[in-house]
């Protein structure tokens, strides 16, 4: 399927999740991997789990949100964004977001999650998916830095809670 079919649909793919998980973030900058991490963890985890949990589910992960993700969203009931953030007082901090005009300007090389959503209400004439966003506190995004021992604690510490939002009723 190319990405202009993508375009031209009035209704979902057969294979199109209702459930997806946007990974942000650059691997070679430290703890800015959290995001591309936790997609890798979770993919490794659905292949080896099986197809029962991956049929409803759809994963992307890049570097930053950008105004073409809002695409993504079409015909999803629920998306989880996952990104590391330099200042947060919590390890782990989850909030439920909702579509913003607001924020800082978009431009077509980054936006908000909360911006994405008001661009697939706005500009797509779609109703936006329910979404969370998944924070974990950083602390070295260097190029070329490793994950900091903070971070993998983190990303620990989020790994139940995410598979808990994928399938509440099996990790209850």
């Amino acid at each position: 399927m190319s990405p202009s079919s993508l375009i031209a649909f009035d209704e979902a793919p057969c294979d199109w999740g209702t459930t997806l998980i946007v990974a942000v973030g650059n691997p070679s900058r430290g703890d800015d991997a959290a995001g591309p991490l936790l997609a890798e963890r979770l993919s490794e985890w659905l292949d080896k789990e099986g197809c029962i949990h991956r049929m409803d589910l759809a994963i992307v992960s890049d570097q930053q949100l950008m105004v073409e993700h809002a695409y993504d969203l079409r015909w999803r009931d629920r998306v989880l964004f996952i990104d590391a953030a330099a200042r947060q007082s919590e390890p782990v901090v989850w909030r439920r977001i909702r579509a913003a005009r607001s924020g800082p300007a978009i431009s077509s090389h980054q936006c908000t999650p909360g911006q994405l959503l008001h661009l697939c209400a706005d500009t797509l004439q779609m109703r936006p998916p329910r979404a969370w966003l998944l924070s974990l506190r950083g602390e070295s995004f260097e190029l070329g830095a490793p994950v900091s021992d903070a971070m993998q604690q983190a990303l620990d510490q989020a790994w139940p809670e995410i598979l808990h939002w994928m399938a509440p009723q099996l990790y209850a």
